[in-house]
């Protein structure tokens, strides 16, 4: 059984890795923050299992870090609050038209229930209140962001169909999660004096961050295989297939490096890049849908969004804004 144990956590934590170092590859190579934000959140969940993994195999460690998680859970409550904060950041990223100033009241009270949970009494019923707060959290980005989608079906096109699917697992396993922590804290652990003994490993858990790591793996790895410029990608994680080739202005090297500048500063998506490509070179929007196979409805939804962006109204003012951002090059 050991070795079966040990197995399993050489296995996960060799598959966080591998997502951690494509993702800090392609961030090296594109800059993208949500590269950046991905390395960060699969680190946490290395550093987490790294622990757990001690817990199972050191009984005095074990000892010592259930008596501390009984006080004072800093390490645990670091892990949930940089991982809530990755996940928060990966999904404005991924869809910026959401309205973010509930999911960060949500991460602050997330905070401070993490905080405060350790002075509820003692025994099962403070474990079970301090682990409660994160998956009411995952429930709510899970479930928000489905309404979001839900509401703008226009905004489905294949970057978001794998996404949209990510967040209806999270939605799953966040309940999942809180019933087997139900079960295990109320059954199997032990919290008599002066002995206690937990069981720190989420199995449900465990199983979500491994679809998360195999959707981001295929995600990555398709990312590193496409050129530079091809994917201006600030906020989509999941891009089925590169941008189409599309005429763009003279000057090829200066007119691409103006494009990526322009299109990181005001944090387009790869769609959005996509449709300002075509936008650039004076094409209505039925072209627009023929050149990238979707419905009129979602070019129009994207200009939309590109001109909140830019704010801009019209055509004519997002086209001057960026020959001017252009000619004045201000990221030199």
């Amino acid at each position: 059984m050991d070795i079966l144990i040990f197995i399993y956590n050489i296995f996960l934590i060799v598959l966080y890795t591998v997502v951690v170092t494509s993702s800090i590859l392609n961030y090296s190579h594109k800059k993208r923050p949500l590269f950046a934000v991905t390395a960060a959140l699969f680190l946490s969940y290395i550093f987490d299992n790294v622990i757990i993994y001690m817990t199972e195999f050191l009984e005095d460690f074990s000892t010592l870090y259930d008596l501390q998680f009984m006080t004072v859970p800093a390490f645990k409550t670091l892990i949930y609050l940089v991982s809530s904060y990755c996940l928060v950041t990966i999904q404005r990223l991924i869809l910026p038209g959401r309205q973010t100033v509930r999911d960060s009241a949500a991460l602050i009270l997330l905070g401070l229930a993490l905080l405060f949970a350790p002075m509820a009494g003692g025994g099962a019923l403070k474990v079970w209140l301090y682990y409660l707060p994160a998956q009411i959290f995952t429930f709510y980005l899970g479930t928000s962001g489905l309404l979001y989608l839900s509401q703008y079906p226009e905004s489905l096109d294949r970057e978001m169909v794998s996404y949209k699917t990510l967040l209806g697992v999270t939605v799953i396993f966040s309940v999942l999660i809180l019933i087997e922590d139900t079960i295990v804290i109320f059954s199997f652990d032990v919290y008599s004096n002066p002995m206690v003994k937990i069981n720190n490993r989420s199995l449900s858990e465990d199983i979500m961050s491994i679809i998360y790591s195999i959707y981001a793996i295929k995600y990555l790895t398709r990312q590193l295989r496409l050129p530079r410029l091809d994917v201006g990608d600030a906020g989509t994680i999941f891009q089925e297939t590169p941008p189409p080739s599309v005429q763009i202005p003279p000057d090829q090297e200066d007119a691409d490096t103006a494009f990526l500048h322009f299109a990181n500063h005001y944090q387009l998506t790869s769609r959005e890049q996509d449709i300002l490509k075509i936008l650039l070179t004076d094409k209505n929007n039925q072209e627009i849908s023929d050149a990238l196979y979707i419905s009129i409805g979602t070019v129009k939804t994207h200009i939309h969004n590109i001109f909140q962006k830019v704010n801009v109204t019209k055509r004519s003012q997002l086209l001057r804004i960026y020959y001017v951002y252009k000619k004045e090059m201000p990221w030199k």
